[in-house]
């Protein structure tokens, strides 16, 4: 009963969460995605807003080494891999588990616990796109990575509530052409104060 069973119980989380949401979650429906009972879950969480907020703390961790692994990649390709993952253009998994999370997060004015959990994913994310923007060569870093995940964010929470996965590759060469302007005018910038200088 250690490590194996609760990475089975949060796979089978994730399952659950993607083919029924977070409203009509349960803890027999988590078993029913996995190889170990119901009351192999309940040995180890209490209840479904003890499983939910351990689940969040998971998929922290992997968003963290995920995000690891883009911040070795070249910027370009590192945004090109963050849309890719943020949006859930190729999985449909991925695209009904983000209306489950979209779900979620209708609780948080209401759920302090929850709250905090998706306060800790929203600064890891923010910190991953400032690290971003900023090797983009982008006028504040940080303020660019505020507008891009509210973008990526707001885009996504209104593709989801009106169903237009097929809209999310256009958003993703939409947001993909604002960095590279953003990118292109600080170059055009940088060449500018430079040819001034040998002046």
């Amino acid at each position: 009963m250690g490590l194996d069973s609760k990475d089975d119980i949060m796979e089978a989380t994730y399952k659950a969460l993607s083919k029924h949401g977070y409203a009509d979650l349960s803890i027999q429906k988590i078993a029913d995605e996995s190889e170990k009972g119901k009351s192999l879950i309940y040995y180890h969480y209490d209840d479904k807003q003890d499983l939910i907020l351990a689940f969040l703390d998971s998929m922290k961790n992997h968003l963290e080494a995920r995000y690891s692994e883009l911040s070795d990649l070249p910027a370009e390709e590192a945004l090109d891999q963050l849309l890719d993952m943020v949006l859930g253009i190729e999985n449909e998994e991925d695209w009904e588990f983000r209306t489950a999370l979209l779900e979620i997060r209708a609780q948080l004015p209401y759920n302090p616990d929850l709250a905090d959990k998706f306060r800790e994913i929203d600064e890891l994310s923010m910190e991953l796109v400032s690290d971003i923007t900023r090797r983009l060569g982008a006028n504040d870093p940080e303020k660019k990575a505020q507008i891009l995940v509210s973008l990526i964010e707001g885009a996504v929470n209104r593709k989801i509530a009106l169903q237009d996965r097929k809209g999310l590759k256009q958003l993703k060469s939409t947001i993909k052409e604002v960095a590279e302007l953003e990118i292109s005018e600080r170059k055009k910038g940088k060449e500018s104060l430079a040819g001034n200088e040998e002046l």
